[in-house]
C-alpha cells in the first residue's frame, strides 16, 4: 500500500514508520524535513508545513494514498484542514487522538472504546474530543472514511515514564541523587504503560483496513501496575530505592497547575484498557514488551551518550516546590 504519515518522526510515529516499512508498504512522510535522521531508509519525504495549506497542496499534488495518518492534528481547525486537503487523496484517514479523552473521573477502572468521553481538567484532551466529534460527524453525514486511534501513555527509548513527566532524565536524576519524587494519591492507582514498538504492531494492522472505517480503537499493553510499583521498577533498574511521597492530585494541582493538570486530566486515576477490539481487528496482536524490559532499554539509550541525560530545571524546581509546600502546609 501507499501510505502517508503527516509527521512521522515522533515518539510513536517513528516505530510505526519502521513497522510499516518492514511490512513492505510504500511510505511517505509529510513534514518540514527538520529531522531527516529520524526518517529511515525507504521513506519518501514530502516537505511542507502542515499548517500551510498552500505548501501542502503543492507537496501532495498528483499523489494518491491508500491510507493517510495525521500524527500532529491537535485542534478542530487541523481536522477541518485535513477534510479539505487530505480526504480527496485517500480512501482511509486515521486520526491520532488520545486515551485522555475518556471521562474523568472514570466511571470504571476498566476502559473500553465504549467508555464515555469527557475531560473537564485538561485542554489537550478537550481539543482531541472536539476533533473526534468533527470526524464522527463527517463520517456520519458525508461518509468521511476515518478511523480514530487513541494511544495512552506510550513510551520509547529516551523516556522515563512517570505521572509527573516522562520525556527526559529529570526523574531518573532525582532518583539517583536521592531526592524525593511525587506519586499521586496513595500511589495505588493502576496505570498502563505501553512501549511504542508494541503500539506499532497493533496500529499498522489498521492501515488501509476498510473494516476499521468508522471505528475507534485504543492500543495499549495489557500490563497494569500501580504508580508506586512503576517507581520501584525504575529505581531497581537504576540501582537505587525510590523515595516516594504521596500527595493528592488536587493538592499537586493547587500548588503547581503545570504538574497537576496531567494528574487530574489523566494519570491520577486507575486506567486499565480492554484491548479486545484491536485484537479482533488485528488478529495475533499482543503487547510483548514488559515494563522491566522497556525501562532497561530506555536507560541503556541514555547510557550510550551521557549528553542525552537532560534534566529540565523548571520541572525539577516545580517538583521541589510541591514537596516543600506539601510538607509545610498540608502534611501532618
Amino acid at each position: 500500500m501507499r501510505i502517508l504519515f503527516v509527521g512521522g518522526t515522533g515518539i510513536i510515529s517513528t516505530p510505526c514508520t519502521r513497522e510499516a516499512l518492514e511490512q513492505g508498504h510504500e511510505l511517505f512522510h509529510l513534514n518540514r524535513g527538520n529531522h531527516p535522521d529520524r526518517a529511515p531508509l525507504g521513506v519518501t519525504t514530502l516537505k511542507a508545513d502542515i499548517r500551510d495549506s498552500r505548501q501542502v497542496k503543492k507537496a501532495v499534488a498528483a499523489h494518491r494514498f491508500d491510507c493517510v495518518v495525521n500524527w500532529v492534528a491537535f485542534e478542530p481547525d487541523h481536522v477541518r484542514q485535513d477534510m479539505e486537503l487530505l480526504e480527496p487523496l485517500t480512501s482511509h484517514y486515521i486520526f491520532i487522538s488520545s486515551a485522555s479523552v475518556y471521562l474523568k473521573p472514570p466511571p470504571h477502572w476498566i476502559v473500553t472504546e465504549e467508555t464515555p468521553v469527557g475531560n473537564p481538567y485538561w485542554s489537550y484532551a478537550q481539543n482531541k474530543i472536539a476533533c473526534e466529534a468533527l470526524i464522527l460527524e463527517g463520517h456520519s453525514k458525508n461518509g468521511f472514511p476515518a478511523t480514530i486511534v487513541r494511544p495512552s501513555h506510550t513510551y520509547d527509548d529516551g523516556w522515563i515514564p512517570t505521572p509527573i513527566g516522562s520525556r527526559d532524565f529529570t526523574i531518573a536524576q532525582r532518583l539517583l541523587d536521592g531526592k524525593a519524587i511525587i506519586s499521586p494519591g496513595d500511589g495505588q492507582a493502576l496505570w498502563t504503560l505501553t512501549h511504542s514498538d508494541d503500539f506499532a504492531r497493533g496500529f499498522t494492522g489498521l492501515l488501509g483496513n476498510p473494516d476499521a472505517i468508522g471505528e475507534i480503537f485504543h492500543i495499549t499493553s495489557d500490563e497494569a501496575r500501580t504508580w508506586d510499583a512503576y517507581y520501584g521498577i525504575i529505581g531497581e533498574a537504576l540501582g537505587v530505592e525510590a523515595d516516594i511521597v504521596h500527595i493528592p492530585s488536587t493538592v499537586v494541582n493547587q500548588i503547581s497547575p503545570s504538574l497537576g493538570e496531567g494528574l487530574l486530566g489523566d494519570k491520577g486515576y486507575s486506567m486499565v484498557f480492554d484491548n479486545t477490539k484491536i485484537k479482533r481487528f488485528v488478529p495475533g496482536f499482543s503487547a510483548l514488551i514488559p515494563f522491566q524490559e522497556g525501562i532497561r532499554r530506555s536507560l541503556e539509550w541514555f547510557e550510550e551518550d551521557p549528553v542525552r541525560k537532560v534534566v529540565d530545571p523548571a520541572r525539577d524546581a516545580e517538583i521541589d516546590k510541591v514537596l516543600k509546600v506539601w510538607k509545610e502546609k498540608f502534611s501532618v
